[in-house]
């Protein structure tokens, strides 16, 4: 509406305003003393308001985040813990299971090559209490074995057994004995296992299964009794072992691994911001009071062994399992409260007193939440990366969408098998360690033509490799890629046979048809293949010559137009009857057309 002013009378302290049409008339007082003060203040009420409210506002919002973030920063600081605890406690079973490899890796192991093949694991790691080799002795065999072992530098050796007072008893009459024979800890060597209860107790639990197995009940004589128990049975691999029956005839011995859970607790909490959270370690396989095994008081930054009942049983917030072999132990977190005096968080209370400062505040929570979220991502990348090493990315990424089952049907794929010749032999020449170290070296090298020409490796068997080419993304020249791989092992193989002056030859094999592809296992799964075509390339490789690349007609007749074979002819092939086989011997030469 379009208004105007007519007239305007000044009365007083009244102005008098009429609008243009006569109808009214509006009056405002413009020299009260209240009004007036009520005008020059209202900016500053109005900011007041706005400032109490917006502190209020944000006094409200910074509690909340405050209490969210000390979830999340709670919750991180158990998750870091939890994930350090469980990697040392692999770390420290992986021993275990290195020396089993070690062991199976020659018939001649003594107790120097113990010692200094488990130097590097008690350089690095100070919670080794004992590292050896449990040997199943009957006691027909129990004097030769004594006289051997004291021929070996042992005085007067005698196999002893557990006793609860004195720290060394020999070992009564029985008719199996399982004593500690080589170990870089001397003195363990002849402690017979079978005679603790426990000991007795898991021996058999491992034998019958076959896994590994630990406890934390376990006493070794002289060692400290807050320790971790792991075993890892042995059987001979030219007898069968898929039983309890047949795991007990072929049983032939099993690693063991004591570690100190008080040097495994003070190691991972190294590097860890834990100020305001206590937590205890229990097995709860066992009953109380034993159940508790170490108490972690963030005031004092110590460790307690053996706390008593009531120390770990208060207000608990995160309660983590920590997986050990068959054994489950589990960490309780609770925490230390924080609040100011006000009953509230310090952050609340800094901005309820500092309304002001509002826009400074969310500044800091934007800045600090990217950095949280920087480090969920960049935890998120190494994980990452580490599925990755193990699994195809198309399988990775099928895997993190929790698909339960993951298997392909692949109409045409080409599988390459390898065997390196004479590898076995080498193998009692020269030192596990040795040995070990050759085979990565070659391993790492086929690892690299894989990458080079886009193919995916299965896995190794020994000194056998597994390559298939045309998954887990189908392509159309994985005959080729594979083909040029194979031509370029021969030559990596001729270099590394030059290098270490050892007539290394390689034999490969190879076959094109449909497979399968699929993810098998829940722990330490794998990516694997399965189909006749599997088993004809295996074939191709064992019916195969030292030194040359067999080939099925299959793949022939993919690559019979671009490389050179040589007909090996009709051979009979296990499981598969005759198989006419070509032997590749190289890439043909490229005609290129003349230009005039």
């Amino acid at each position: 509406m379009n208004l105007e002013f007519r007239d305007t009378v000044l009365m007083g302290s009244v102005s008098c305003a009429r609008l243009i049409n006569g109808s009214a008339w509006l009056m405002i007082k413009t020299d009260t003393p209240l009004l007036s003060k009520i005008h020059r203040y209202i900016p500053v009420g109005l900011t007041l308001a706005v400032g109490i409210g917006l502190s209020i506002a944000a006094t409200v919002t910074a509690g909340k985040w405050a209490n969210n973030q000390t979830r999340l920063q709670l919750q991180q600081q158990t998750d870091n813990l939890t994930t350090t605890f469980q990697r040392k406690i692999d770390e420290y079973y992986y021993m275990v299971v290195s020396l089993s490899a070690f062991h199976e890796a020659s018939d001649q192991v003594q107790q120097d090559d113990y010692e200094a093949f488990t130097q590097h694991f008690l350089s690095i790691h100070s919670g080794i209490l004992t590292l050896g080799w449990l040997k199943p002795v009957s006691a027909r065999e129990r004097p030769s074995y004594e006289a051997q072992m004291a021929e070996k530098g042992f005085a007067n050796f005698s196999i002893y057994e557990y006793h609860p007072v004195k720290k060394q008893v020999i070992a009564k009459a029985r008719s199996d004995y399982f004593p500690i024979t080589f170990s870089p800890q001397q003195d363990v060597i002849g402690f017979d296992l079978a005679s603790h209860p426990v000991g007795k107790s898991l021996l058999e639990k491992a034998r019958m299964t076959g896994q590994l197995v630990a406890t934390s009940k376990l006493k070794i004589p002289g060692k400290p009794s807050d320790s971790l128990t792991i075993l890892l049975p042995l059987y001979h691999n030219d007898m069968p072992h898929n039983t309890p029956e047949t795991r007990r005839q072929a049983f032939r011995g099993a690693m063991i691994g004591v570690y100190s859970l008080e040097e495994i607790i003070t190691t991972s909490l190294k590097g860890l911001q834990i100020d305001t959270l206590n937590f205890c370690l229990s097995d709860p396989s066992l009953p109380y009071p034993e159940r508790y095994l170490a108490l972690y008081q963030s005031q004092t930054k110590t460790v307690e062994m053996k706390p008593d009942r009531s120390s770990c049983r208060n207000h608990l917030i995160y309660t983590h399992p920590i997986q050990v072999a068959d054994q489950q132990l589990s960490l309780s977190f609770w925490e230390i409260p924080q609040d100011s005096g006000f009953g509230i968080p310090p952050l609340a209370e800094v901005t309820l007193l500092s309304g002001l400062l509002l826009t400074g505040t969310l500044v800091m929570y934007i800045v600090r939440s990217l950095h949280y979220t920087a480090e969920i991502e960049a935890e998120r990348e190494k994980s990452e990366l580490l599925l990755l090493n193990i699994l195809p990315k198309p399988i990775a990424d099928r895997l993190k969408q929790n698909q339960q089952t993951i298997a392909d049907s692949f109409t045409e794929a080409t599988v390459l098998f390898a065997d390196i010749v004479g590898f076995t032999q080498l193998s009692q020449r020269i030192s596990a360690t040795e040995l070990v170290k050759l085979l990565n070296e070659i391993f790492s090298a086929f690892d690299q033509l894989t990458e080079t020409y886009g193919l995916e490796k299965i896995k190794t068997i020994g000194d056998a490799y597994m390559v298939v080419g045309g998954l887990p993304t189908p392509c159309d020249n994985h005959a080729d890629a594979i083909a040029d791989m194979a031509l370029e092992m021969q030559q990596q193989v001729a270099q590394f046979s030059a290098k270490y002056g050892e007539p290394f030859k390689i034999r490969i094999g190879i076959n094109t048809g449909p497979v399968v592809a699929g993810v098998i296992g829940t722990k330490k799964f794998i990516y694997d293949l399965w189909g006749d075509a599997v088993n004809t390339a295996s074939r191709m490789e064992s019916h195969g010559v030292p030194g040359g690349i067999q080939v099925s007609a299959s793949t022939y007749q993919h690559l019979r137009d671009k490389y050179q074979f040589e007909e090996r002819g009709t051979i009979q092939v296990k499981g598969k009857g005759e198989m006419m086989t070509y032997l590749l011997k190289n890439r043909k030469e490229e005609k290129k057309d003349s230009v005039e």
